[in-house]
């Protein structure tokens, strides 16, 4: 609820006789702390707000100047007034904060040495802010049974001083409930009531929220590093589409850990586990390091030079002809095709595109998945919906979800859409005259009142018991009501601009009552739910509506841009949030070729036609020759069988990729490509905001980015190329070549950006038990970055450089804590640089007047792999064993291919399962817990059924990568029923 204040809002204060001016919407807390003021501080946080729990932040307040006595005031619950006079240096209130951190730390166990946290610890700035160096305390300290949390975090109650942010984090904030804090006074224990992995997404944030070492980060551990030995830089996270903004951290040239990186548009203070803990691919012992060729005559592998492999390529590829722009262009004999990647960055598909021309590239992703893309980019580009940023979607009043999981889809979101539950209860804190920091008092005025939240789903959801509105129905039912909500909002529309047109006819004549009675008339043939939602939605100044491709549903997609595109003219401030699925995935909407007037989506699926459809003449030659797969498993979306024919007719396969996945290992000619703490490049976020992510690590052995390994056919040879390229074939994309010289980043100082925190130490000699010698860390080139404490230091970053979200970013004197960097206000971030904010390349374009009903998202519907005609028919008859409709059901810790290789997410996945009605399950005879075979429309599975009376009775849930491979129908048959003849899959 922060907002940035113009200098006419700004009031005067005077804080130990040096006058500034300020903000008046904080607390004295946060104004201290942006203005670069030292004030301790345990139990308040820029987001979590004020609580006045830990009484360190004491400042002496005087009425005006003539007053020499003054009171003591908590700075964190008192409000920023104009003329304020403060004293922070005054002896009553230095005292009182000495004495206040030695009773805190009678407790602790003073174990620095060997905490975790040691050099990067809050308690360890703030005892040293208040001046408590001497420890005096000899009696005995209380001790704790410590607590098993789950892979993800380590637990050490005896280091706690009772700041309650844990807590407060946890549960007001994340809303979980299997945490929470037990006993009373100075026996207070911070934990769950039995042993046990902690549930909520965002868990891993406790390492960073608590001001102590009581929680630290487990993957870590495995292999820790004290801070100022980390070297660090600033990149995007790989995983979902929402584009957070991380810092990764090395030593040795592996990944130690990740860290928040602060961009308040999109991740704001905090991670899911998936971004925190989701790295362990980069370090994984099936990484590639070499190119790999396969040996047919003697059935094994030969490892290649770079050189070699490069060699070898150029043969398979040759001889093709050069366009007039050096590209080789393949399209004139068909025989070399490519399958792009949703997971890389935007230069690595460029490369490949022009490599072998836009007529035989395919996007990494099924047919249906690139249609649904398409259209969210068109509704972008026409300006017929406004994309929101994740800022936005927490700053909004109301809320409509359309059958899109976000808290396993997109985790930060739906983390924003719970605190926008909150804004009703804020505002109504506010027009008593109570601040939002002011957490306690806002939350008991608040009580239960809650924004509009309106879910329709088929299944309940983690944010089900904040919803105001939720409706639980199949798919085909979703339609009606997503329409009959369309409608709504058209003959509002419609009523509208009649009354607009007769006001600007004649003023002097009200309108008549037939508007409002038809109005009325109209309103009695549509469900209550359908007319709640839209009043709640007319009722909000900035209202927002989110879908996304979890359903794989065009037509689902088509009806809720429609929506969300007569809100927006109803409502002029109102949003839209389309979720994808990868983190790149966004701008394979923009590559698709629609010249003649129909659309072509190139995905997995016409790749798969193409082959098999000219393998199936009575010429083999008619097939494509060599296959170039980037970064792509397509056992993800195909079933094997059906895969490996199409493979078998390709003589030469190419892959390029980080993992031996099971697509790599049926390739001919394997080439490593860098992960992404090893690569630099661009990503488009699914809110359209384009990115630039930096490397931390030089590329281990023969690992190179894709575009490298192709940049010799393509005459690519640097990314400013291919970024020139993008731009004059995808106007769309122009902005990327803001990215292409990152010599500009240096323009400012003459010195390059350290890597390192500064310390006197020096590093630490990780080897000394052999040598005390080191070797010099090598740094990744073309980044701005050097891999030691030289060159300029974070803190001074937003003086002399454009970025200002730096590696070291961390550390500046006093504050070497994480934490350090977090203490300013909710828009700290003065630097309106792309290199930190990223480019909203949609918002460039010019707008332009839609009909209520745009004519391309009909087409998109009409063209869809299912049509609304289409879904009705398949589910108007009765459910049989024959004829269960699926949905897919989403999972943060197992839907994310290269997060699956790190244990922490890979042992919080849940076991694959069939989830269906107690009704439904008694009408196909099936029992709780067996095994039931499913025979989809393009493949089977095997799972247990498990039960769940929430859901709709209409459908049955599958996990998202089996759903992929069975089709949207399935045959159900227990295991019972089958003979033993028929027991293998």
């Amino acid at each position: 609820m922060n907002t940035l204040n113009t200098e006419t809002d700004m009031v005067s204060i005077t804080i130990d006789n040096q006058a500034y001016r300020v903000s008046p919407n904080e607390n004295l807390l946060q104004t201290c702390l942006t203005l670069g003021l030292d004030l301790p501080y345990f139990c308040w946080h820029s987001e979590l707000g004020s609580v006045g729990a830990c009484r360190q932040c004491a400042v002496k307040q005087y009425q005006n100047d003539e007053d020499k006595v003054g009171r003591l005031v908590m700075a964190c619950m008192t409000p920023v007034c104009d003329g304020m006079v403060i004293s922070m240096q005054d002896t009553q209130s230095t005292q009182f904060r000495q004495t206040n951190i030695e009773a805190i730390m009678t407790q602790h166990p003073h174990d620095c040495p060997v905490c975790e946290e040691g050099g990067n610890c809050h308690l360890q700035d703030m005892t040293a802010i208040s001046g408590h160096i001497n420890r005096r305390y000899t009696g005995k300290k209380r001790t704790h049974l410590n607590q098993y949390l789950g892979p993800m975090l380590n637990h050490e109650m005896n280091r706690c001083i009772g700041c309650y942010r844990c807590v407060r984090f946890y549960r007001d904030y994340c809303g979980g409930d299997d945490f929470n804090v037990f006993g009373s006074k100075s026996h207070l224990y911070f934990g769950r009531a039995t042993h046990g992995a902690l549930e909520n997404s965002f868990s891993g944030n406790l390492a960073e929220v608590c001001p102590t070492g009581v929680f630290t980060d487990k993957p870590f551990s495995e292999h820790y590093i004290r801070k100022w030995d980390l070297q660090t830089a600033p990149t995007v996270c790989p995983h979902c589409s929402l584009g957070c903004n991380i810092t990764v951290s090395e030593r040795e040239r592996k990944v130690r850990r990740i860290t928040n990186r602060r961009h308040d548009e999109i991740n704001g203070h905090f991670l899911c586990n998936l971004g925190l803990f989701g790295y362990e691919h980069v370090n994984h012992s099936e990484r590639l390091d070499a190119p790999l060729l396969r040996n047919n005559a003697n059935k094994n592998s030969v490892i290649l030079t770079s050189n070699a492999a490069k060699q070898h390529l150029a043969k398979l590829l040759c001889p093709a002809d050069k366009d007039n722009q050096g590209g080789y262009l393949s399209q004139a004999t068909g025989k070399y095709i490519a399958i792009g990647s949703a997971r890389t960055q935007i230069e690595n598909n460029a490369a490949l595109m022009k490599l072998v021309g836009q007529d035989n590239f395919y996007l990494g992703v099924p047919d249906q998945q690139v249609q649904m893309l398409h259209m969210l980019c068109s509704a972008y580009q026409s300006n017929r919906v406004s994309p929101f940023s994740i800022k936005q979607a927490q700053a909004s009043d109301a809320v409509l979800i359309i059958d899109e999981d976000i808290s396993h889809t997109a985790p930060r979101l739906a983390l924003a859409i719970r605190q926008m539950s909150r804004n009703l209860g804020i505002n109504n804190a506010a027009k008593l005259g109570v601040p939002y920091w002011q957490d306690g008092p806002v939350r008991n005025i608040a009580q239960t009142s809650r924004s509009p939240l309106a879910i329709i789903a088929s299944d309940t959801c983690q944010l089900s018991n904040l919803a105001t509105e939720e409706v639980i129905i199949a798919p085909h039912e979703q339609m009606l009501l997503l329409q009959e909500i369309q409608d709504l909002l058209a003959h509002k529309l419609e009523e509208t601009q009649s009354l607009d047109e007769a006001k600007s006819l004649d003023t002097s004549n009200p309108p008549t009552d037939s508007t409002s009675d038809l109005d009325s008339e109209n309103s009695n043939s549509y469900p209550v739910s359908a007319q709640r939602i839209v009043d709640a939605l007319l009722t909000a100044d900035t209202p927002m509506v989110i879908s996304g491709l979890q359903s794989q549903d065009p037509a689902l997609l088509s009806v809720s841009l429609n929506i969300a595109s007569l809100l927006k003219r109803l409502k002029p401030h109102a949003g839209f949030y389309g979720v994808t699925k990868q983190v790149n995935d966004l701008h394979f909407g923009l590559l698709i070729k629609d010249e003649t007037g129909e659309t072509n989506y190139q995905g997995i699926d016409s790749f798969i036609t193409r082959v098999m459809g000219q393998e199936g003449e009575d010429s083999m030659h008619n097939a494509p020759d060599t296959l170039i797969i980037l970064e792509t498993d397509l056992y993800r979306y195909m079933e094997a069988e059906q895969l490996e024919a199409v493979l078998d007719a390709i003589e030469n396969i190419i892959v390029i990729d980080q993992m031996l996945t099971p697509t790599a290992q049926m390739a001919d000619l394997i080439l490593p490509s860098g992960s992404f703490a090893e690569s630099q490049g661009c990503y488009l976020s699914s809110e359209g905001r384009l990115q630039h992510g930096f490397a931390t690590i030089a590329g281990l052995n023969q690992r190179m980015m894709p575009w490298v390994w192709l940049a010799e056919l393509t005459d690519l040879s640097t990314p400013a190329d291919c970024h020139h390229w993008l731009s004059q074939h995808f106007p769309i994309l122009a902005p990327i070549e803001t990215f292409s010289e990152l010599a500009h980043i240096n323009l400012g100082s003459q010195f390059r950006i350290a890597g390192q925190p500064k310390r006197a130490s020096a590093r630490t000699a990780i080897h000394a038990v052999r040598d005390v010698k080191e070797q010099m860390p090598i740094s990744a080139s073309g980044t701005p970055f050097v891999q030691s404490m030289e060159g300029v230091e974070g803190f001074r970053q937003s003086q002399v450089q454009m970025i200002t979200v730096l590696p070291a970013n961390a550390w500046s004197p006093k504050w070497n804590s994480d934490q350090g960097a977090n203490r300013f206000g909710n828009s700290s971030n003065k630097s309106q640089s792309p290199w930190t904010l990223g480019i909203k390349i949609f918002s460039q374009v010019s707008p332009s007047s839609e009909p209520a009903y745009p004519d391309v998202l009909q087409t998109e519907q009409k063209n869809g792999q299912q049509t609304n005609v289409s879904r009705q028919e398949t589910n108007s008859s009765e459910p049989t064993s024959a004829s269960i409709r699926l949905m897919p059901s989403a999972n943060l810790y197992a839907d994310f291919e290269l997060a699956s290789y790190s244990s922490p997410i890979h042992s919080m996945s849940p076991e694959p399962c069939l989830k269906i009605h107690p009704v439904l399950a008694a009408s196909l005879k099936l029992t709780e817990g067996e095994q039931v075979q499913l025979q989809g429309e393009h493949g089977a599975a095997r799972l247990m059924c498990t039960f769940d009376k929430n859901m709709s009775p209409d459908v049955a849930l599958v996990p998202n990568l089996i759903f992929t491979l069975l089709g949207q129908r399935a045959k159900i048959i227990s295991l019972k029923e089958m003979g033993d003849h028929d027991d293998a899959l």
